[in-house]
């Protein structure tokens, strides 16, 4: 739980200090360097020194293949979000995540064993405790914010939590199929973004940071093009 709060707070605070030092307009900046830090962990693992060697043994596959897609998907169109929209869309990611996560080791009892392989620990509980979460934070966000709760905000707020807890396990899946478990530790040894990887070294790396909120962005934009 310490490495999923000590995640969650410094991206909060990082984006109390965009909103109200500089009134959001660095939301998109920062959120696309870690987005970029997701993928580089990502392409690390994946091309590492035998890209050079066996390019074609290296082709897109999986589950790491659908992340690739998503970060870069997100990090296109997270620029054409309103910081206020952004601020939402992130909120209720990181609700939904540490949600799940509290009330998973809290109360969580039954476990999903469909996704046994993918996350083991995974409870109903938890899952049914992130999307509520996400709910209610949402809500919260929009009147904090003053977003206008639209037919549009409403269908993300429904689906938002949901589509978080699916990005979690996306990047667990990612993960897996790469064999590491913590991505922060696999650009750790490149001096130039060692620094970078500080924040959140030990508990998950950017993919674990990131992974719930780009599936979110995606969602809102599919959501805002077909409204």
């Amino acid at each position: 739980m310490k490495g999923r709060l000590i995640g969650a707070v410094w991206i909060i605070v990082a984006l109390c200090i965009c909103y109200f030092g500089w009134n959001g307009e660095y939301f998109a900046p920062l959120f696309l360097v870690c987005f970029i830090l997701a993928a580089a962990e990502i392409c690390s693992v994946v091309y590492g020194e035998s890209w050079r060697m066996e390019p074609l043994a290296c082709l897109p596959n999986g589950a790491w293949a659908l992340e690739l897609l998503v970060l870069f998907y997100a990090s296109f169109i997270m620029l054409l979000i309103g910081h206020k929209e952004l601020a939402l869309v992130v909120l209720v990611s990181i609700a939904s995540d540490v949600g799940a996560f509290a009330c998973g080791k809290l109360i969580g009892k039954h476990r999903v064993y469909a996704l046994h392989s993918i996350s083991p620990k995974k409870t109903w509980e938890g899952y049914i405790g992130g999307i509520v979460t996400g709910w209610i934070i949402g809500f919260i966000v929009c009147k904090l914010l003053g977003i206008a709760i639209t037919p549009g905000i409403i269908v993300f707020l429904v689906l938002g939590g949901f589509m978080a807890e699916i990005g979690d396990l996306l990047g667990s899946a990612t993960k897996r199929q790469l064999g590491v478990k913590d991505s922060g530790e696999v650009l750790s040894h490149y001096a130039v973004v060692k620094w970078l990887e500080w924040p959140v070294k030990g508990h998950g790396g950017y993919l674990d940071r990131v992974d719930s909120i780009s599936l979110c962005v995606v969602l809102y934009a599919l959501i805002n093009l077909a409204s």
